[in-house]
């Protein structure tokens, strides 16, 4: 069997940026109720307003695409590795999808429920299927879809405000306290499976929005990432792409995205047209402002990596592990059975702290890294993977 290549530094830079700002973006759905987000709570103080719209502006719709980027592409490096080895890349890839719906279903039932891992291996399974597309035929559909995803934001928008307008007493029903009772109930005086138990009775409620609201982007965004590594450029920083998103990809997202952020923050609650109209908005520029820092991580790749690159690149490799301890500590952070900060921090305080996890989680697996081969769910995922060869 041929050696296998070198292990290529900016897919796993691109991971370890985007696990911080995922914890960032998450944190909301830990720290207080789903239908209220921080604006239960209030944005009124400038400190709250500027983290939020930080958050917004920099990291929503952006680190979970980066992600998916990185998963889009892992397909084209599990099937020339597959290829090398002589095994059958289909029996080896849906085993893996299979393990990843799995754990998600655990992880969103005890301590997430916004977990992608489902979402991840059920649209994985149908990514499978354009496995020999070209390059430029998987840019125009990620492309596609990520717009069609956008219109589909839009037209919620414009549907939450007639509804704001035409039956006002409905929309007032979905924002009263009552929404969120249980919820409350659940993470506050709960136990553990307390919270796990209203965890489970959303996941027919919530699944299905999430392919409906982000799955068709997820699925663009994957088409992107395997077109890059089809087309050999993801961890080439002079290829004309990355060199087209870092002087003017980047500007154009970020600029866009902090306008949509300045609307998001000015919304009055999570359940407006005012709201789903910045998403749209910031859906819109998402592909802009992810291309600006995947060209930038890929310049910062280059050259031989110091320590810190290093180490950045041995946790962003070990990412299934970051990503499930940062939602291992924040629920115990925030969960009454753990911390009890449900509800109690503001805006800025629980995104400093989030911040701090995503960190924390990378400093976690980046040690690890240093004395083993790989993360240990990653370990776990490999022996399902390979029919237990870790």
């Amino acid at each position: 069997m041929p050696p296998s290549p070198p292990r290529a530094l900016t897919p796993d830079l691109l991971r370890a940026f985007a696990l911080i700002g995922i914890a960032v973006v998450n944190v909301s759905g830990f720290a207080a109720p789903a239908t209220d987000g921080f604006y239960g709570t209030g944005l009124e103080a400038p400190a709250d307003r500027a983290a939020y719209t930080a958050m917004s502006g920099l990291f929503l719709m952006k680190s979970y695409p980066l992600f998916a980027m990185m998963f889009g592409a892992g397909l084209a490096w599990q099937l020339e590795a597959a290829g090398r080895a002589g095994a059958d890349a289909g029996a080896r890839y849906f085993r893996r999808m299979a393990a990843l719906i799995v754990l998600g279903a655990l992880h969103f039932i005890f301590f997430w429920y916004g977990d992608i891992l489902i979402t991840y291996g059920l649209l994985g399974c149908l990514l499978f299927t354009l496995r020999g597309a070209s390059a430029a035929s998987l840019v125009r559909l990620g492309l596609g879809l990520i717009a069609l995803n956008t219109l589909i934001l839009f037209l919620f928008a414009a549907l939450l405000g007639a509804g704001d307008a035409l039956a006002p007493e409905e929309i007032a029903k979905a924002r009263a306290p009552s929404a969120n009772a249980a919820q409350v109930r659940a993470f506050t005086e709960g136990s553990f499976l307390d919270a796990a138990a209203w965890r489970l009775s959303q996941l027919p409620l919530i699944l299905p929005s999430m392919l409906i609201q982000q799955g068709i982007a997820v699925f663009g965004f994957f088409c992107l990432g395997l077109a890059a590594a089809k087309a050999g450029v993801i961890d080439q920083p002079q290829a004309r792409i990355w060199k087209l998103s870092r002087w003017v990809f980047l500007s154009v997202g970020l600029l866009g995205s902090l306008w949509a952020a300045s609307l998001m923050t000015r919304a009055e609650t999570i359940v407006s047209g005012q709201y789903m109209l910045a998403g749209a908005v910031l859906m819109a520029f998402s592909v802009f402002s992810v291309f600006g820092y995947a060209g930038i991580i890929a310049l910062a790749s280059q050259g031989s990596p110091g320590p810190i690159r290093r180490f950045l690149a041995r946790a962003g490799s070990a990412s299934l592990t970051a990503y499930l301890l940062q939602s291992l500590l924040l629920s115990f952070l925030f969960a009454g059975y753990g911390l009890d900060q449900f509800g109690r921090m503001s805006a800025a305080e629980a995104i400093l702290t989030a911040l701090g996890v995503g960190f924390a989680s990378l400093a976690f697996t980046g040690i690890w890294r240093s004395f083993a081969a790989r993360g240990p769910l990653e370990v776990l995922l490999r022996r399902v993977t390979y029919w237990g060869r870790a």
